[in-house]
């Protein structure tokens, strides 16, 4: 039968969901559902395993139903994740512990025993940074893995496959293994030229490289859709697996990020900017990260661990009268938010806004760091407060595209933008004038799930390289300019922003910190 479509599998943080897409990148079916996340206590998060794969083949099966399309017409499934997860299985395929996923935070405990570990090793913080490309910070699967491994030591000891939540979407879809994606997995136990296990660093933190799962190239063939798979799913039986990618390089490929010169910035459920690169990159400061592109070449990143989710607890908590307004009116209550907004004028009247809600990432590291408003008065307006809440997360991606930028990432004028935050014009016109530079938006909005449908398409050899595949299935649809008078103005407001953070981050965010956890239980 002839093949038409590719399909995109996508587990987001949230939600995950199955987009099955044409060879022109037109969106023909889609199944989309929450993700069975669990908060055990204050910054932890953790995600039951069998019940993710269950969510995954739902999401597939409801995907294939909405198109009305014969499964056999598929001609590929490639599939992208969230990363900073590590998840350990036993021999028979069972979790050995609940999957902590990367909003978690008790990593944070590991990385004090991690620097000694490297100092043991003879290997400084530096050399460190070298060799894989990344800050040693408590949000990467390693520090994760070396948590369970401490309190946990039966978890880590029955596991016989460690491996991320690539290699759980692979073998659920049918791979004869976990397979995890070389280039795409901040581990920090990869080389960062080439992105193979480093020995030298698995042997500094005590991990049984038999244990880690086999690596392989995105792009490549890793397996078959199985007959049980195809029932509990609605693909056909035989369908390539091919292998996926990291939910933000995904993305990057989703908007068309292929060349270097075009920035990238998604107000998802995390934050992250990213800038391409053909030559190998180092940061000299050591705060951003490295990873590899699909094509062989380089990305570097910053992350931060909310920016629409720090909306999202906006609404939540205190956007009580916009969420009861959205409901009797059918509005989406984001954009009764974001039209609020509007009616404040660009820098809050002075509120600022740090979205700290999961601690700091790049390019400040402070997991101390909390959610804070500041600048209030008497004459403060709730238009002011949800202006400000906007204002600060985009200041938050502004400081990761300008780390990138100081870290000798190509320059670029233009940043294509994803995620959340991007669906509301209001914000995206926002995003120009803090940026300074254009920003462009595509049509698909679902920019993880069609670049890995891209790359299902590249894998099934439906285009012959990652460019022509963009070519065909990626369109810009709106380019927002910044306004001269606003960017002058958010100028000014980025610099006492900044300065707040820095005020805190001497001796507010520890003592802060400190007594949330002194009376966690009281």
């Amino acid at each position: 039968m002839e093949k038409k479509y590719v399909v995109g599998v996508d587990c987001g943080t949230t939600s995950s969901k199955t987009v099955i897409f044409d060879f022109k990148g037109k969106q023909i079916g889609v199944g989309q559902k929450l993700n069975p996340l669990v908060y055990p206590s204050p910054g932890r998060v953790e995600c039951d395993g069998p019940a993710m794969i269950e969510t995954l083949y739902e999401t597939t099966r409801t995907a294939i139903q909405s198109s009305g399309i014969n499964p056999e017409e598929i001609a590929a499934l490639s599939c992208c994740m969230f990363q900073c997860t590590a998840i350990t299985r036993d021999e028979n395929g069972g979790f050995t512990t609940p999957i902590i996923i990367w909003q978690d935070l008790r990593g944070v405990e590991m990385v004090p025993e991690m620097e000694e570990m490297l100092n043991k090793a003879g290997i400084s913080a530096e050399e460190f940074y070298d060799i894989c490309g990344m800050p040693l910070a408590g949000t990467y699967p390693l520090s994760k893995l070396l948590w369970v491994k401490k309190n946990i030591p039966e978890a880590y000891e029955n596991c016989t496959r460690i491996h991320t939540m690539m290699g759980l979407m692979n073998k659920a879809y049918g791979a004869d293994d976990y397979y995890d994606d070389i280039g795409c997995s901040p581990w920090l136990q990869l080389n960062g030229e080439d992105f193979q296990y480093n020995q030298k660093l698995i042997d500094a933190f005590g991990i049984d490289r038999e244990k880690l799962a086999p690596l392989a190239e995105t792009g490549t063939v890793i397996g078959h859709v199985t007959k049980e798979v195809a029932a509990r799913t609605g693909l056909a039986e035989g369908t390539p697996l091919i292998m996926g990618i990291g939910d933000q390089q995904s993305a990057c490929l989703g908007v068309g990020c292929i060349e270097e010169g075009i920035g990238y910035a998604c107000g998802g459920t995390a934050g992250i900017t990213a800038g391409k690169s053909n030559k190998m990159l180092r940061d000299p400061d050591r705060k951003c990260y490295v990873l590899g592109t699909p094509d062989g070449a380089y990305v570097m990143e910053g992350q931060s661990n909310a920016a629409a989710s720090a909306f999202k607890w906006f609404k939540d908590i205190i956007a009580h009268s916009e969420s009861f307004a959205a409901m009797h009116t059918r509005k989406n209550v984001y954009d009764i938010l974001t039209d609020s907004g509007a009616h404040s004028k660009p820098g809050s009247n002075g509120v600022f806004y740090l979205p700290y809600m999961q601690g700091a990432n790049t390019p400040n590291y402070d997991l101390n760091a909390r959610g804070t408003y500041i600048g209030m008065t008497l004459a403060t307006s709730r238009e002011d407060m949800v202006r400000a809440t906007m204002e600060g997360i985009t200041f938050d991606l502004k400081d990761m595209l300008l780390a990138m930028l100081d870290a000798n990432v190509p320059t670029f004028n233009t940043v294509r933008i994803t995620g959340g935050i991007a669906v509301s014009e209001i914000w995206n016109q926002m995003q120009a004038d803090i940026y300074g530079w254009d920003v462009e938006t595509v049509e698909v909005s679902e920019a993880t799930a069609l670049g890995c449908a891209l790359v299902a398409a590249v894998g099934a050899g439906i285009y012959n390289s990652y460019k022509d595949a963009v070519e065909e299935m990626v369109k810009v649809v709106k380019r927002y300019t910044p306004n001269e008078k606003n960017r002058e103005l958010y100028e000014d407001a980025y610099r006492v922003w900044k300065s707040i953070f820095q005020d805190l981050h001497q001796h507010a965010n520890k003592n802060i910190a400190e007594f949330q956890d002194k009376y966690r239980d009281f």
